[in-house]
């Protein structure tokens, strides 16, 4: 028994203090090479097995929910060990067959397009291990004229909404797939970065970090200064000249299929960037269209502190933004919407001033009921005028699947919502997503970063597109993805991840020039004419890129075209009633192109390893992200029953570590809500505040049907009256009954 826990075995959870406790991960490097726009990142972890008995041990980690996972191998005594994805059961088999056998082994496996759980099986006794993941990414391009590389160290702590009856698959799914282990101290472990930028940056001016200090060199290497906690997103930006109006590609030409995989060798791939031209100085009516903007304002427990600040102040500023000639509406949500008005208003300067002061007075609380704040801000708006949406949040949910359906089915077609990232460790799952089914834009502002440039950039994003119903095709197209092309704004490239002939060809980008016109009768008639534009491909037996611009043969043009359809297939899923056949389709793309998924997994497995005995299981905590406290997140500390040291915390459907010899996973048998607060009460590991619901659990409807979701303690002591109170009426009426 270790020394340092007292579990409760309760459906695989244990809740414990760490004090004095070594935990598995030592730390973590990231290496990462970025030019042009793309950028291969390699994460490195360290393992140790400190103690004198064999370890097996689950992180649940967090990865770039655009990126494509392309590598996994791992490191133990001099042997170095490369994984293969497989469908998500079998790699699962195929690694508790080999720990089972007594192997080393591991597993990756993706739980949401941000969240992913590592299991290493059988970790020696005394032994290290070193985890490299492998990851493509694209880079984000800011209006700046910056390059940003974000890499996520934490995963923040979901809410899971409550559906209005029993708890369903769906929500039990989410529940379980986003719980985390959660260290309020801290975890110990830290992480380094290398990062090689092979861009030429702007003369006199250097990559720079709004959530570190770093170090650079001249030949474009940037470092830590120090290395840090893992406690918040890793944000780098470089400045370099913006590209040319037009068209550029850059061409992957794979020479063989790799393992068997003759879909991925037979196409040629590329990465297709759209730079729009700048707005002519005659279109000054685009600019002038008159807007309505619905603000979608979190303020639910999660955004307590400095993210709600950091929220007030970019949303004021959007707020000042507004003509006389746009309406505005402002709607809070967390447990419940709010809206400062029935009604969009006119923005004169008087409503302007009230809005913001509304805005300040805000206060946070209470869970995520995002998805029918979505469909209240969705309402019919008027026709003519730029419908467009702001959604200001964490994004600390878990059930982002649900919230991307009711916009897909609420969104009108004229309009736009645009997703704000609040935070330093904001869920990219559901910000990426909903603004690519919005067809808007992801701006994140982290809690240290300029707030005037994050307001900036979402301003600039929000004007009317210079180029809109963009379709691409041509000899050498054979499948483009995302398959609608987003509309495209002044000052920001949009890119396409394509699959093209091996025989190359033409690609033809069409699409329709915004040109604003203005004058008697018609103020804010829009009018535009046709953008052509085409490219050269040159055949895959040719070695020299020929016509087209880019670097050939960069493997990772291949896995984030694999990524992009991927997303596409995810998009399509949340909407379909019947899923199966596109979950087939995800899995096909995710082997053949060997990347994870939802529906692959990396496995790795030692097979000249061999250990006896059964292990001790060790859960890797998450720390709390920068910025937020356990008492937004609707839990207090404690001193544990098992004495005065920190206690990890369940966070709703979090789960606590576990260390008993031969314990199953948590991870892969969470207890409900109900055995939880059980488990709570017990061990006084610890307290529920009883005003704030809870953050990443359903929350109980009082209803006369029990849907096994948590209630908080004084909802719990009202229902038991009142159940007690229908029982003893029962019973005098009974025996009155008997005497008369």
């Amino acid at each position: 028994m270790n020394p340092y826990t007292a579990p409760i075995n309760s459906s695989g959870a244990e809740v414990l203090t760490t004090d004095g406790r070594s935990l598995p991960l030592l730390g973590a490097k990231l290496v990462a090479k970025a030019k042009g726009g793309i950028a291969r990142i390699v994460l490195e972890q360290t393992f140790a097995n400190r103690y004198d008995e064999t370890l097996h041990v689950t992180y649940r980690m967090p990865l770039p929910a655009d990126g494509a996972v392309s590598a996994y191998v791992f490191e133990i005594a001099g042997r170095t060990i490369t994984g293969t994805v497989d469908r998500k059961r079998e790699a699962r088999e195929r690694f508790e067959r080999a720990v089972a056998e007594g192997k080393t082994a591991a597993l990756l496996e993706q739980n949401r397009d941000d969240i992913f759980t590592q299991e290493i099986g059988n970790l020696p006794a005394g032994q290290t291990l070193i985890a490299r993941i492998t990851v493509d990414q694209k880079l984000a391009w800011l209006s700046e004229g910056e390059w940003e590389l974000r890499f996520p160290t934490v995963i923040g702590p979901r809410y899971i909404s409550a559906p209005a009856t029993a708890a369903t698959e769906a929500t039990e799914r989410d529940a379980r797939d986003t719980a985390i282990a959660v260290a309020p101290g801290g975890v110990g472990a830290s992480v380094q970065i290398a990062i090689s930028i092979g861009d030429r940056l702007i003369a006199g001016r250097k990559a720079s970090s709004p959530s570190h200090k770093i170090k650079r060199d001249a030949d474009g290497n940037v470092e830590l200064d120090t290395e840090a906690t893992l406690d918040r997103d890793i944000v780098v930006r470089w400045p370099v000249a913006t590209r040319e109006v037009g068209l550029s590609l850059d061409v992957a030409r794979p020479g063989s299929a790799r393992d068997g995989l003759a879909r991925k060798a037979e196409h040629s791939y590329g990465l297709l960037t759209i730079v729009p031209p700048a707005r002519s100085e005659g279109a000054t009516g685009v600019s002038l269209l008159p807007r309505d903007l619905i603000i979608l304002f979190d303020t639910s427990g999660s955004m307590g502190g400095a993210p709600l600040q950091k929220a007030k102040h970019v949303i004021s500023m959007l707020i000042e933004s507004l003509g006389e000639l746009d309406r505005l509406e402002v709607i809070e949500f967390s447990m419940q919407t709010r809206r400062w008005k029935p009604e969009p208003v006119d923005a004169t300067s008087d409503a302007k001033r009230d809005a913001i002061k509304w805005v300040r007075s805000r206060e946070a609380g209470g869970g995520t009921e995002m998805g029918s704040a979505v469909r209240d801000a969705l309402d019919a708006l008027r026709i003519g005028a730029q419908r467009q949406v702001v959604l200001v949040t964490d994004g600390y949910i878990g059930n982002e699947a649900q919230v991307v359906r009711t916009l897909h089915e609420n969104l009108p077609k004229s309009c736009r919502l645009h997703v704000l990232g609040i935070g330093s460790a904001v869920n990219r799952a559901l910000a990426t997503a909903m603004a690519r089914a919005g067809r808007g834009a992801e701006v994140l502002v982290g809690l240290d970063e300029d707030i005037e440039r994050g307001a900036k950039r979402l301003v600039d994003r929000m004007k009317a597109p210079v180029l809109t119903n963009v379709e691409i095709s041509g000899s050498a197209l054979v499948r483009s993805a995302p398959e609608r092309v987003p509309d495209v704004f002044e000052g920001s490239p949009v890119v396409a991840a394509l699959a093209l002939s091996p025989e190359g060809g033409e690609l033809v980008v069409r699409g329709e020039l915004a040109k604003g016109q203005t004058g008697p009768g018609h103020p804010y008639r829009v009018s535009s004419e046709a953008w052509i534009q085409r490219i050269t491909v040159s055949p895959k037996r040719d070695r020299e890129p020929g016509s087209d611009s880019g670097r050939e043969n960069n493997p990772a043009i291949v896995s984030l075209y694999a990524r992009e359809l991927v997303a596409d297939l995810e998009t399509r899923w949340t909407i379909a009633d019947d899923s199966s056949a596109i979950d087939r389709e995800i899995e096909t793309v995710g082997v053949e192109y060997q990347i994870a998924t939802r529906m692959t997994s990396w496995v790795a497995i030692d097979h000249d390893s061999h250990v006896d005995g059964p292990a001790r299981h060790e859960v890797q905590p998450q720390a709390l992200p920068y910025g937020t406290t356990a008492e937004s997140f609707g839990l207090r500390t404690a001193a544990s029953s098992f004495g005065a040291a920190a206690p990890m915390m369940l966070g709703g459907p979090m789960v606590s570590a576990s260390s008993m010899a031969g314990a199953p996973s948590p991870m892969q048998s969470m207890p409900s809500a109900k055995t939880m607060l059980g488990l709570a009460k017990k061990t006084h590991a610890f307290r529920l505040d009883e005003n704030r619901p809870i953050p990443g659990a359903p929350m109980m409807r009082m209803s006369s049907q029990d849907t096994g979701a948590f209630m908080a303690p004084r909802a719990r002591r009202r229902r038991l009256g009142l159940v007690i109170a229908a029982v003893v009426l029962a019973l005098i009426a009974f025996l009155v009954w008997l005497v008369l």
